[in-house]
């Protein structure tokens, strides 16, 4: 048998002697393949188990796109091996916008406590000052009152139109002077009452505020809905069995002086919700057709006011009266000027960051616990007709709210960034009823 050649690179035959000495290793590697083949065999399921090559090898004839290992975090979703490695940064943002949002909750709820402090301090503070300067044999001049208090909200009003950079409005200077006249006129009869009636009279009487309203809007042939006119009844109600079952300021003059005097001060009271009316329907028609932004409008309303108290001084000849007026109590017309002026500006931040729902709720709590921190400081004695009526009337002005809350409700809710004609109005009504007293602001819009 003739020896195997072996075909070099160079296609040369070698000789035997290098055939000879590569056999052994031929031979070997023979061995080795024989023994595998014999091993698979007898163990074909063994290899599959055991062999990783084999594995992925197999992975690749049967789904390429399934070729990693199982160990590997893209396995399970052939789809995320374009996506990458897990975004770690993503994970970072989001953490940071966790602890972004908690503090923002934080301080919101630190802005809650200031405001809703500072609106009841403000107010509370305003409503017991304003019935000690008509308590106890004082008395306030109205149109001293006036031209102190109107100047220091102008220059609140001022300020915050400067702060927040309000462009001023193209409204005529003499309509604002209209609804100064009626601000005015509001604010002193108001006032004037109450040296006829105690101060918790004056601030239920002026949550009557609907009652004009609701007389004019019925014999203009309007129509409410029915939980309008009970709330009204319920408001007149309590107020009548507050002040029939008491006294009034001239309690210790007689019972037969008593009657009269309480009488006058009720007149004049409705006078200056008559006032109120008409400076709510003016502007709600100047709004309506001009631009006017919350302290640009507060500021002509004041400006105006000042300057019809400044006139009304020098023509009535009261120049001296004023002095003094401020000369005996100076520091309380202040006071009565600041506070108020200072509570206006945490209903506007009340309004701004948590809406008016927000605002009128604490403004709800502040007109009971002023009427409370009356009648305990001062020490108006209750009996039970009293009592009942100040129950009804607080109670009358609780479901006025909640109505107001339904209906607010009813049309989307309400964000914290409140409409800005919304926010003209509320700061309106605060201050009338703040400047006048303390009243309450329980109003029934009229049917549009």
């Amino acid at each position: 048998m003739n020896p195997v050649k072996v075909i070099t690179a160079g296609g040369a035959a070698n000789n035997s002697s290098k055939t000879s000495s590569r056999k052994p290793l031929a031979q070997t590697v023979q061995n080795e393949l024989d023994f595998a083949t014999k091993l698979e065999m007898e163990h074909p399921d063994d290899d599959s188990n055991n062999d990783p090559l084999h594995s992925r090898h197999a992975a690749y004839h049967d789904d390429p796109l399934q070729h990693t290992s199982s160990s590997s975090p893209y396995s399970d979703n052939p789809s995320r091996m374009k996506q990458g490695p897990p975004d770690h940064h993503h994970h970072h943002h989001s953490t940071h916008s966790e602890i972004s949002h908690d503090k923002s909750s934080k301080l919101d709820l630190i802005w809650l406590i200031v405001c809703f402090f500072g609106i009841m301090a403000s107010f509370v503070c305003y409503g017991l000052l304003m019935e000690y300067t008509t308590s106890g044999g004082r008395e306030l001049h109205e149109l001293s009152f006036l031209f102190v208090t109107s100047a220091l909200y102008t220059i609140t009003a001022a300020a915050g139109r400067y702060v927040r950079d309000e462009t001023p409005t193209t409204i005529p200077p003499g309509r604002f002077a209209v609804l100064g006249l009626t601000s005015m006129g509001s604010t002193f009869c108001s006032v004037r009452s109450l040296r006829y009636v105690i101060y918790p009279i004056q601030v239920l009487a002026k949550s009557c505020k609907p009652v004009p309203v609701m007389l004019m809007g019925t014999l203009m042939g309007k129509r409410y809905p029915l939980r309008k006119y009970i709330n009204v009844v319920m408001i007149v109600l309590g107020v009548a069995m507050f002040m029939g079952g008491g006294d009034s300021k001239h309690k210790g003059s007689g019972d037969s002086d008593a009657s009269p005097q309480q009488m006058i001060g009720i007149v004049l009271l409705f006078i200056s919700l008559c006032f109120d009316g008409g400076t709510g329907a003016y502007e709600d028609k100047l709004m309506s057709v001009h631009s006017v932004q919350p302290f640009d409008l507060m500021y002509n309303i004041q400006l105006g006011k000042t300057i019809l108290a400044g006139i009304g001084l020098l023509v009535l000849n009261q120049l001296h009266i004023f002095i003094q007026m401020v000369q005996e109590m100076g520091f309380l017309l202040v006071a009565l000027g600041l506070s108020g002026a200072l509570g206006q500006v945490f209903i506007f931040v009340t309004i701004a960051k948590f809406g008016a729902l927000t605002c009128s709720i604490i403004g709800l709590a502040r007109k009971v616990t002023t009427l409370v921190a009356s009648i305990y400081f001062y020490g108006h004695a209750l009996n039970a007709v009293q009592s009942a009526g100040l129950f009804v009337s607080v109670a009358s002005m609780v479901m006025n709210f909640w109505g107001k809350k339904s209906k607010k409700e009813g049309h989307g809710g309400e964000n914290s960034g409140a409409v800005p004609e919304e926010m003209e109005k509320i700061l309106a009504e605060e201050h009338d009823d703040e400047e006048e007293g303390g009243g309450g602001d329980v109003e029934l819009p009229t049917q549009r």
